[in-house]
This record gives structure tokens, sequence and C-alpha cells, in this order.
């Protein structure tokens, strides 16, 4: 209950004034954007040069990161279900990956067929036992290369690595 005013009648509570207080502040920022006009340009001022536009970036480029090797190499697929590679990613089929013995875990290579100047960038996920092969590569890299058919070809592995040009 509210306190009784000298004059009898009771004080108004405050959430009876706040939409009038609410009201009277908006008129307030109201009065005070009409009475400050905004400040006019200075004539002597030189404008600014037009915006260039900006070139857009170089595209990354594979460049040969180490020596080349050369030998056999076949593609394999290990079977129904799913299995892992020594990296721990799942192996898939239509992958573009190999495996290899000799060559770090990660690295990206170029496998060429030198008589059919065929190429394809893979990267080695897998470990295999040392044999006279030096990749074992995926089902979709070796029918990209052309190889699914002929079961093992000669080819050469270059190492690679992505380099941005200079502009």
């Amino acid at each position: 209950m509210t306190a009784p005013t000298p004059s009898g009648l009771a004080a108004p509570s405050r959430h009876r004034l706040a939409p009038a207080l609410a009201l009277s502040l908006v008129a307030a920022s109201l009065s005070a954007c009409a009475s400050n006009p905004a400040p006019a340009v200075q004539a002597g001022l030189p404008l600014p040069p037009p915006a260039q536009p900006v070139a857009p970036a170089p595209a990354p480029q594979l460049v040969d990161a180490g020596p080349e090797i050369s030998g056999t190499a076949s593609w394999y697929a290990p079977g129904p279900g799913m299995r892992r590679t020594c990296t721990g990613a799942v192996f898939t089929r239509g992958g573009m990956t190999a495996a290899s013995h000799t060559i770090p875990l990660g690295t990206q290579v170029r496998v060429t067929l030198p008589d059919e100047d065929r190429s394809v960038i893979v990267t080695v996920d897998d470990c295999m036992p040392r044999n006279h092969r030096i990749l074992d590569l995926s089902e979709g890299a070796a029918e990209d290369l052309g190889i699914v058919r002929m079961g093992v070809a000669h080819v050469i592995v270059t190492p690679v690595m992505t380099q941005v040009a200079n502009r």
C-alpha cells in the first residue's frame, strides 16, 4: 500500500510513471537531434583517392619437393568392410591415397606413368611391408592413373608440396 500524501491522495506508483518517463526521454533526444545540424563540408579539403581494386590471391601451386623415385606400383583394396590406415583414417577405395614403406606418412606425391605421361597426386597415409614395390595405390588413384587392368606398372614418384606464388 502506498503512503498517504498531505492532500490525502495516494502517491502514484513507479510502474505508472515509467511510460511517461520513457516518452519524455524520446522527445528530449529528438529535440536534441533537431537542434544540432550536421557539420558542413569544408570546401578546402581534398577528396580521398578512389579505392583501388584488390587483386585476387594467387592460386597455390604444387612444386617438386624431393628427388624422384622410380619403381613398380600396384593398387590395393583391402576387402569388404571398413579398414583403418596407419594414420587412423578410414580407407576409402575411391580416395587418392597410397601406401609406402619408404615415403613418410602424410607426404603428397605425384605418381607418373612415364610411357603415357599421365600422373595423379596422392597422399601417403598407409604402411605396407617391404617388398619389390615402392607404392600401393588406392583403387581410385589407380583408376585415374589407368593401371587397374594392368595391376602393376612402372612409375616415377616425386614428393610435392603446395607453394603460393609471390605477387
